[in-house]
């Protein structure tokens, strides 16, 4: 019976996944071949099938995830991102550091991934925690519930945007309908969470060594309307397009413009050229200002230049960055400065490295959506389901969350749900960019123990498994079902 191989293929990704800790990629692939096996398939169209599905899968959304990459590594490498989130405070005050946070989460989650934008703002938490004497949760929760709001909800993220590939639906207008839902689901949540009994019970400290001490100078960073703008700039462009459509008729010439424009990878390929125009030459001011002050720290405190204890000076910008190794009485002369494009071409070369495994996972996701479908399950699922009195929106959210439970990562979640969830899309009559929404809605509940995120969270709030499970499990889980609210009124009034 299909669904039952269904269901073996997904305890099996449980099992590979889970208790022997297999790749997300290998485990994928590999149940991909054993469902077209045993669906009767010859051994080679088993094969072809997994294979056209892997190049289906990532076509574009790989140009989606490097260009997305890469402008976040500059963002951050320029101190673009810290001029986003600094200034926001500067303007809320310290009473409004809630709704402070929620707002840079949403600048910089629109573009960047959950676990870049969380790295990259929880200096930020950190700070803010430390001198002015708040709890931790009450300042990290809002921004790690807004980032995992529009992580999960929004293309140009990688979930998302794969699902708009399977489904076919318009990214611009996923993200129009989209983002009215994951603002209020996010508001709902950023502001309650934190004061719940349960929550503010919970009061972990800042973990040891996580604490950046270097803070870019304020003449350092670039200028805060350019730095919001770059981050802007690909989601007008593609709310530009989604207006278009609703508005302009099919036949205008101008509407092309208007579709090539709004196509996801453009938008990020135009953010990606206006922020080395804009801010590429601040990658190596901030980074030739971090070797002066690590120099200058070193003199003071020695007479001569302090080594780590691997015998190394950093001399680039951000993660992975280079360097130079001393001697014990070396005097080294801050090193020859980069030109724009150079500076940010080695931050974009840094960012894509980490990108790698992502696009393996999504692409191993494709193979098993196609085997599903060439193996006939699909139709099958299209059958059974023909009967049954349910809204093909709440199946969908049904179907993502019983995968992101078993599997626990929310990209693999939402890849393999709509494989499964595709011969639904058609017949319901539903627009397809609110079934993607419903199937990212289910793909966020129930964040737990096989979630990377989960992990991520846990560890930098410096909370016990059973903490991360009460606060991070319980607020996916609402959040999903608000998400899921949502696409039920908006289909109500659009569909």
């Amino acid at each position: 019976m299909p669904v039952l191989v269904v269901a073996l293929a997904v305890v099996v990704l449980l099992v590979l996944m889970t208790k022997f800790r297999i790749n997300g990629f290998i485990a994928l692939f590999a149940v991909a071949l054993m469902v077209g096996l045993l669906q009767g398939m010859p051994l080679l169209e088993v094969y072809e099938s997994a294979t056209a599905g892997i190049g289906d899968q990532l076509s574009d959304l790989v140009l989606i995830l490097g260009f997305g990459a890469m402008l976040g590594k500059i963002l951050a490498d320029s101190g673009a991102a810290q001029r986003i989130a600094t200034r926001l405070v500067d303007v809320f005050g310290i009473s409004k550091v809630q709704l402070a946070m929620m707002l840079t989460a949403v600048c910089l989650g629109i573009t960047l991934f959950y676990e870049v934008a969380f790295v990259l703002l929880i200096p930020l938490v950190f700070t803010l925690v430390r001198e002015y004497k708040l709890p931790l949760l009450w300042v990290g929760l809002p921004m790690s519930i807004t980032l995992s709001t529009m992580h999960s909800f929004l293309p140009p993220h990688p979930g998302p945007a794969a699902v708009t590939e399977t489904f076919e639906a318009s990214q611009g207008l996923t993200l129009l309908y989209g983002l009215p839902i994951a603002i209020v689901a996010a508001s709902a949540l950023a502001f309650t969470w934190p004061r719940l009994v349960f929550v503010r019970s919970i009061t972990p400290s800042i973990p040891k060594g996580l604490i950046t001490e270097h803070k870019i100078a304020e003449e350092d960073m670039p200028g805060f309307g350019t730095c919001v703008g770059i981050v802007l700039v690909p989601v007008l462009m593609m709310a530009a397009s989604a207006v278009a459509e609703l508005s302009m008729d099919k036949d205008a010439p101008a509407l092309r413009y208007f579709e090539f424009f709004g196509e996801a990878p453009v938008a990020l390929l135009v953010a990606l050229v206006l922020a080395v125009l804009l801010v590429g030459g601040n990658i190596d001011k901030v980074a030739r200002s971090r070797v002066t002050v690590a120099a200058d720290r070193g003199r003071t405190a020695t007479g001569k230049f302090k080594l780590s204890r691997q015998g190394q000076l950093g001399t680039g910008a951000g993660d992975g960055a280079s360097s130079v190794a001393l001697d014990e009485s070396a005097d080294v002369s801050v090193p020859p400065a980069r030109s724009r494009f150079q500076a940010a071409m080695d931050s974009a070369g840094e960012a894509v490295k980490p990108m790698a495994m992502i696009m393996l996972v999504i692409g191993a996701g494709g193979a098993f959506k196609q085997v599903l479908i060439d193996s006939g399950i699909a139709d099958y699922i299209t059958q059974l389901t023909n009967g049954w009195d349910i809204s093909p929106i709440i199946l969908a959210w049904v179907i993502a969350a019983m995968i992101r439970i078993a599997i626990g990562s929310a990209s693999v979640a939402v890849v393999t749900a709509a494989g499964i969830v595709l011969p639904l899309v058609g017949p319901s009559g539903v627009p397809p960019e609110l079934m993607v929404l419903a199937v990212t809605c289910g793909s966020i509940a129930f964040s737990h123990v096989t979630d990377p995120g989960f992990w991520l969270f846990k560890e930098y709030l410096n909370l016990s498994v059973v903490e991360a499970i009460k606060v991070r499990t319980t607020y996916s889980t609402v959040l999903a079902l608000i998400g899921l609210g949502g696409v039920l009124l908006m289909n109500a009034l659009v569909g």
